[in-house]
This record gives structure tokens, C-alpha cells and sequence, in this order.
């Protein structure tokens, strides 16, 4: 019987190992690095230090060399600190990449504002620009100007003519305040740094011309517009104003708003009367300088029970011909609910249609009971709550809860279905909910900006309607479409009604906790035999009841709309 051979180690084998853990090293090096890199503008100065340091660990391992053990110690440590040396200039370099290359459009125009006296920090080259360079008018759907710009001792002063649309134009400032609304969402376009044929654009900065800024044509009408401002008047509110198919925005009023003119800084004599303007409008308790309709949050009160009965329908909890009792009470784990609807004292049954169109609390409490809490914020999930809504202006987001476990709580689910818990929505949700609801259930992408224009007229880019989203199926959707009109021909809702046309809506008296509740209204418009063409969502801060106070100003909106 021969013996097996011992087996020895290869003499290559610590090489190949070697190999093998540099180019693992290496590897990770350049994922870490390179997601840094392609994150830009995602990820903070400090997230990315953050990065480039912690890709310098597998750098180092990748360039540590192996040193046999012939190497005298002080080669050896000559050697290992020209790597260390070698793996810093290598972050460097790498900075260096994302500074010069990468970012360096992105650098070259971060703008920040100082708390303390507002002034603009910037680019000194790119405020010189900005100060003599045209920037982009801004159209109504008309082709109405909104903002433009205006020559005066080789200044380009920007004015806005239309002051019933200063919170949505916004303001540009460059030598104090800096900008807001479309002047800042849409920059890139009215400063022409983005918008056009980028080769052009190169070939205009190479022969030293200065950027041509391109026009924004707005799906909104600033008659209409107008329209709402007068009929909100000085009183904290909103209005929001759609077009159901394609989701063009045709209103999107806030009030009280403000004059964007004397917010313009462009010489130091500008300065004193802007500043005293400022001051004026930041210490205002109404808060003039916040868009109501995207900013906005607000309890929607019984407005959301088209979300609540859109779900039970879906889920097959409910139907429009579903009965429920309701004498007036409703005792819920101990607490008690008092009806304070109901139209006829003596009347204890209600089909679902009957209890949206008289806004029953009980009813829609023992709606969302049967729901359960999963299915109701799934429910509100679907119409756009929790999620951020596309739109060419920022916008908060609508929330369901913000206490975990919130609708575990059978109380507090049972408010939240007629409106109430912790639910917050915009103005330009609910407006959404309405359209969706008129729409077969489908939400289309709220739009603002129709059209980029080059100063000749010619179009760069054309934005269309586009889908966002189904809230509800096609059946929750129509029949909770028929309780609306429902509630305006046969319900609590008569005074929405216009004779030519068929109207559908809801009100809400959205209850704060402290001082007068907020007025709602959501509805939408069309004519007999049709398909709706608008939907409006009103609120009021502290306006009452959304029957007498927010249902007037959405129906006259409505009307105003199928005329134009």
C-alpha cells in the first residue's frame, strides 16, 4: 500500500489570494464611490464626505501591497505610507470630479438665503447675470402675461401685472429674498439654463452670449383666477379649480395673497421698501406668503366621506342602497357620538345615498368600523393620501395619521371616516379626490405648466395630460358620483344645484379643536348626458359651515368654468 504525498502549499497561492482581495477591494471601492457620484444632488455635502470616506477602507486594501519578508523595515514602511499618500490623492481626485465635473453646474448655482437679513448668497458672476439677463415671461392659458421683464438702465427688472397670481408666479429676487413659486420650481427654464437644444445652448455660451430664458405657458386662467380671489376676498382660504379629463389646473387660489412687485430687489435702492414690505407680510397672522392650495393642510371634515363610501362600495362593506340605523346616537367603546344632521328627528333608517347626502356621522361611524383601520387607510392610500402628487409647484403631503396604531383605536377610526382624527389633506388633494371620483376613479396628473416656449413662440416642449393613479374602481367611483348629485338634488346640498346642468358635491364643517371649523366644499360639473368637465375644491380657515360659506363660492366657480 503506497502512502499519499503530503500536500503542500503552492508558493503562488498567498499571490493569488492577494490578487482576489484587491480586486474585491477595488471593486467595492468603485461601487461606494460611483453611487455617490450618480446620487448628485440627492444626497447632502456631508452624506457624500461621508461616502468618499468609507470607500477610502476598501482603496486602502486594494493598493496595501504584500510585501515579502526580504523587504528591509524601512522600504517596507516607505512603501506602505507612498500607498497611504497615493489612496489620499486618489479621494482627492475623486472629489476634484465631482466638484469640477459632476456637480459643477449644480455648485455654481446653489443660492442660500441669510436668516437673518434675508440677503441672497450666490455666485457673484451668476448675480451679475441675473440682474441683466431676460428671463422667461410667464402666460395664462391665454396667453395673458403673468411675469415678465423689463428694461431700465441695463437692468432686467422683473414685474408681475397680475397680482391675483402671485402665489403661484412667486417672486425673483436675486439680490435679496432669492424666489418662490414658478420662478423657482421652473428656474432652469425662465433663466435658460434648461429648456432648449442643449447643443445650441453650448454653442451660444462658447461665443459669450448670455442665456435666453424660456417662457412658461400656464393651463391656468387668470380670469377664473380672478374670479376666485374676489370671492375668497381677504379671509384665509383656497380654491383650486380642475379639468376632470385632463387635469389641467384652471384655478389655484390663496388667499390672502400678496404683491409680488414690491418683493423685487434688483438695485440697493429696492432694498428699504422691499424689506418694509417683508416685514409686513411675515408678521401677518394669516401667513400671506404660504400657497393654501399645495401648502395648506387641513382637516377635510365630511368632504372625505366620498373616500370613506368610494371604499366601502370597492370592498363590498357597503352599497348606495346599504341600510343603517341612526337615532341621533352612537356609543363607541364608551364614547358617545351625537348625530346633529339628521333632517327629520324622527327617521331612524338610512340607506348609504340617503346618509351622504344628509352627511349622518353615525352612519358613516359604522361604515368605517366595518372597514377596519387597514382598509381605510389603504383606501385613503389610493386617492393620493401618504404620497407625493406631481405638479409643477411643491406640495405637502396629505397624511392619514401621524400616531402609530392611531385607527386601532375604534373611536378614532370612526372619526376618521367622516373627516376627522388626524387626518390632513390640501386643497389640492380633495380637488383630486372630486375629479377622481367623476372621472371612472381615475386621477389624472394635476397640471399647471402646459407649454415651454422659445422667445420667438416656438415650442421646446410640450407637456400633455397624463395619468396618475386610480383611487377606486369604476363602479365605486360612478356610484359614489351618483351620491353627490344625489346630495345636491335631494339633500343637504340644494343650494349647489343650477338649473342646465348636473352638479354633484359635498360639503365639510372640519372641526380644529379651537375656534370656528373650516368651511369645505368639493364638487365637480357638467352637462345633462355628459361626462363632468370640472372639479373645485374650497376651503375657509374658520369660515363655519361648508354649506353656507364654502358651497356658494365653488358652485359660482363651477358655472363660471362651463361658460368661459
Amino acid at each position: 500500500m503506497h502512502k499519499r504525498p503530503p500536500i503542500t502549499p503552492s508558493p503562488h497561492q498567498p499571490f493569488t489570494h492577494g490578487i482576489t482581495r484587491r480586486r474585491i477591494a477595488a471593486a467595492l471601492f468603485l461601487l461606494i464611490a460611483g453611487a455617490g457620484l450618480a446620487a448628485q444632488d440627492a444626497i447632502t455635502d456631508a452624506q457624500w464626505i461621508g461616502l468618499l470616506w468609507l470607500s477610502w477602507v476598501p482603496l486602502l486594501v486594494a493598493v496595501w501591497p504584500d510585501l515579502p519578508p526580504t523587504v528591509p523595515p524601512l522600504g517596507r514602511a516607505a512603501l506602505r505610507m507612498t500607498m497611504i499618500f497615493l489612496s489620499f490623492m486618489t479621494l482627492f481626485s475623486v472629489q476634484l470630479l465631482r466638484v469640477q465635473v459632476v456637480m459643477s453646474d449644480s455648485i455654481s448655482h446653489r443660492v442660500g438665503i441669510d436668516p437673518a437679513t434675508g440677503d441672497v448668497i450666490s455666485n457673484p458672476f451668476l448675480t451679475d447675470q441675473a440682474l441683466t439677463t431676460p428671463r422667461g415671461a410667464i402666460y395664462d392659458r391665454d396667453g395673458l402675461a403673468l411675469a415678465r421683464t423689463t428694461f431700465a438702465d441695463g437692468i432686467a427688472r422683473r414685474v408681475y401685472p397680475a397680482p391675483a397670481t402671485a402665489e403661484i408666479t412667486g417672486y425673483f429676487s436675486p439680490l435679496l429674498y432669492g424666489s418662490s413659486g414658478l420662478e423657482a420650481s421652473w428656474d432652469e427654464e425662465l433663466s435658460g439654463r434648461a429648456g432648449g437644444n442643449p447643443f445650441l445652448g453650448a454653442l451660444e455660451r462658447l461665443r459669450g452670449l448670455p442665456p435666453r430664458g424660456f417662457d412658461l405657458h400656464l393651463t391656468l386662467d387668470a380670469g377664473l383666477q380672478q374670479l376666485a380671489h374676489a370671492a375668497l376676498g381677504d379671509r384665509p382660504g383656497a380654491a383650486v379649480l380642475i379639468e376632470i379629463e385632463t387635469g389641467a389646473t384652471l384655478v389655484l387660489a390663496s388667499t390672502p395673497s400678496f404683491d409680488a412687485n414690491r418683493l423685487v430687489v434688483m438695485t440697493a435702492a429696492d432694498r428699504a421698501p422691499a424689506q418694509a414690505a417683508w416685514a409686513v407680510l411675515t408678521a401677518d397672522s394669516r401667513t400671506p406668503l404660504v400657497q393654501r392650495a399645495t401648502s395648506g393642510l387641513f382637516p377635510p371634515g365630511s368632504t372625505f366621506k366620498t373616500v370613506t363610501a368610494s371604499a366601502a362600495i370597492d370592498t363590498g362593506t357597503a352599497g348606495p342602497d346599504t341600510v343603517y340605523e341612526d337615532a341621533g346616537v352612537l356609543t363607541i367603546a364608551g364614547h358617545t357620538l351625537v348625530e346633529q344632521n339628521r333632517p327629520n328627528d324622527e327617521q331612524t333608517l338610512w340607506s348609504l345615498t340617503e346618509a351622504f347626502a344628509w352627511s349622518l356621522n353615525v352612519v358613516f361611524a359604522q361604515v368605517g368600523l366595518q372597514l377596519g383601520g387597514e382598509s381605510l387607510a389603504a383606501a385613503a392610500r389610493g386617492w393620493g393620501w401618504e404620497s407625493d402628487i406631481p405638479f409643477d409647484l411643491p406640495i405637502e403631503t396629505s397624511r392619514v395619521s401621524v400616531t402609530p396604531g392611531f385607527l386601532d383605536d375604534p373611536v378614532a377610526l370612526a372619526e376618521t371616516a367622516f373627516g376627522q382624527g388626524e387626518l390632513l389633506a390640501t386643497p389640492l388633494q380633495m380637488a383630486l379626490v372630486a375629479a377622481g371620483v367623476a372621472n371612472d376613479g381615475e386621477i389624472m396628473r394635476p397640471q399647471l405648466v402646459a407649454r415651454v416656449a422659445a422667445p420667438d413662440g416656438e415650442t421646446v416642449r410640450q407637456i400633455g395630460p397624463s395619468r396618475w393613479r386610480r383611487g377606486a374602481s369604476a363602479q365605486a367611483a360612478n356610484q359614489t358620483a351618483a351620491m353627490m348629485v344625489y346630495a345636491v338634488a335631494n339633500g343637504a346640498l340644494g343650494t349647489a344645484f343650477v338649473p342646465g346642468y348636473t352638479v354633484g358635491g359635498k360639503t365639510g364643517t372640519a372641526e380644529t379643536g379651537s375656534g370656528e371649523p373650516h368651511a369645505w366644499f368639493i364638487g365637480f360639473i357638467g352637462l345633462p348626458d355628459e361626462e363632468p368637465r370640472y372639479a373645485v375644491a374650497i376651503v375657509l380657515e374658520g369660515g363655519g359651515g361648508g354649506s353656507q360659506v364654502a358651497l356658494p363660492i365653488g358652485r359660482d366657480l363651477l358655472v363660471a368654468a362651463m361658460a368661459v
